[in-house]
C-alpha cells in the first residue's frame, strides 16, 4: 500500500476524475466516453497536477447493452459481461494503476464505485477479494449514472456503510438539488450523513450552490464539498436560472473562477477541488428518474477547472487542492 497522509501533503490534488469507458455515452453519440490513465497523466503535466482521485467511468458491463443504448435504462442482464455491479470496472482501474502503469502508481489514489441497489453481498464480496491485491482509498457512488438511489444505503445498501467505516475509507456522492433527482437528491445524501457519523463523505458538484444545503454541509464534521465540473455547473445554474428555484450563494455568476472564490470565502475548511475529468464537459441525455430524462449540451475543459483553482491566493488555493482533501480522506 502506497498511499497514506505524509507524502501528499503540499501536492495539488484534482479530487475527482473518471477512468474507463462509458459503452453507452459512446453508442449514442454523446461525450465524453472515456479516459485513460495516461491521457489523465498528460492533463496533469500540462495543468500542474500532482495527484489525482480516480474510479471508474460507468457500470455498463452489468447491464443489458441494446436496452442501455436503445433506450439509456439499466436493466440486469441475465448473463452480464460483468458478474456484480463495477466488478470489471473497479478491476480495470487498479490495473491501469499498478499493472499497466505501475511507473505513475504515486500520482493516482483508486476509488472503487458501487451499485447501492444490486446485488449488494456479491459487490462486498468481490471488493474484498479485489483489495486482497490492490488498495482501495474510497468509495464513488453516482446514484443516477448506476440508477440507483443514494437512500438505499440506509437499507439494502447499508454493507457499504460498513465496508467503508471498517476501513476508515471516505465517500465521494454524485449530489443534486433539483427536485427532479430522484436518485442522488442532496436531501436523501444528508440523510444518510446524518446516520453515519463515523464515516466522511464528500458531496459532488457544489450541489450546484445550493445555499440552505451548503450550509447544512459545512456545519457537519464529517462532510467536505467538492466543485467537480465547476465551469458547467455555473452554465448549468445561469442558463437554467435555477436562481429561481432556491437561494443560491451570494455569488458573482458571470465566471466561475468568481464562484470558486466565493465558496472559499464562505466555506474555507470544507471545499475541495476536483476537475470531474473527462466530465468537466458534458453532452448527452440522462436519466433523472423513473420516468424523466434530461438533455445536457454543456462545454468545458480541464484547463476551465484548474484556472477555478489558480484564481485562488495561496492560503485558500492550498486548502482547497491539499488541506482540505486530505482532512476528507484521512481524517483530521
Amino acid at each position: 500500500m502506497h498511499i497514506n497522509r505524509h507524502p501528499l501533503e503540499n501536492k495539488v490534488i484534482d479530487c475527482h476524475n473518471h477512468l474507463g469507458v462509458c459503452i453507452k455515452a459512446y453508442s449514442r453519440l454523446e461525450y465524453p466516453y472515456a479516459e485513460t490513465l495516461e491521457s489523465l497523466y498528460h492533463k496533469q503535466l500540462s495543468a500542474g497536477v500532482d495527484v489525482s482521485i480516480v474510479f471508474p467511468f460507468s457500470s455498463n458491463l452489468f447491464f443489458n447493452l441494446k436496452t442501455l443504448i436503445s433506450r439509456g435504462l439499466n436493466v440486469a442482464d441475465r448473463k452480464p459481461v460483468s458478474e456484480v455491479p463495477y466488478a470489471v470496472e473497479n478491476t480495470l482501474v487498479m490495473r491501469e494503476i499498478y499493472e499497466f502503469n505501475p511507473e505513475l502508481k504515486n500520482r493516482f489514489i483508486p476509488f472503487v464505485s458501487v451499485d447501492t441497489e444490486r446485488k449488494i453481498e456479491g459487490q462486498v464480496k468481490f471488493l474484498e477479494s479485489l483489495e486482497k491485491k490492490y488498495h482501495v482509498c474510497g468509495i464513488k457512488i453516482n446514484p443516477t449514472a448506476a440508477q440507483s438511489r443514494i437512500s438505499c444505503l440506509l437499507t439494502r445498501g447499508k454493507p457499504f456503510l460498513r465496508y467503508a467505516e471498517e476501513r476508515n475509507i471516505p465517500f465521494l456522492l454524485h449530489t443534486s438539488p433539483v427536485p427532479e433527482d430522484y436518485y442522488s437528491h442532496v436531501r436523501d445524501a444528508l440523510r444518510v450523513i446524518e446516520k453515519s457519523p463515523g464515516i466522511r463523505f464528500g458531496l459532488a458538484h457544489a450541489i450546484v450552490f445550493h445555499r440552505e444545503y451548503l450550509d447544512i454541509a459545512a456545519g457537519m464534521p464529517n462532510v467536505w464539498v467538492d466543485t467537480a465540473a465547476l465551469k458547467i455547473q455555473v452554465d448549468v445554474f445561469n442558463i437554467k436560472n435555477l436562481a429561481g428555484l432556491y437561494r443560491p450563494i451570494d455569488a458573482d455568476f458571470s465566471d466561475h473562477r468568481k464562484v470558486m472564490k466565493r465558496l472559499m470565502e464562505l466555506y474555507p475548511d470544507k471545499i475541495i477541488w476536483g476537475s470531474d475529468s473527462p466530465a468537466y464537459a458534458y453532452i448527452c441525455r440522462r436519466r433523472q428518474g423513473k420516468n424523466t430524462f434530461m438533455d445536457f449540451n454543456y462545454k468545458g475543459t480541464y484547463k476551465d477547472e484548474k484556472d477555478a483553482l489558480d484564481a485562488l491566493d495561496g492560503t485558500l488555493k492550498k486548502k482547497a487542492c491539499n488541506t482540505n482533501t486530505l482532512n476528507w480522506l484521512f481524517g483530521r
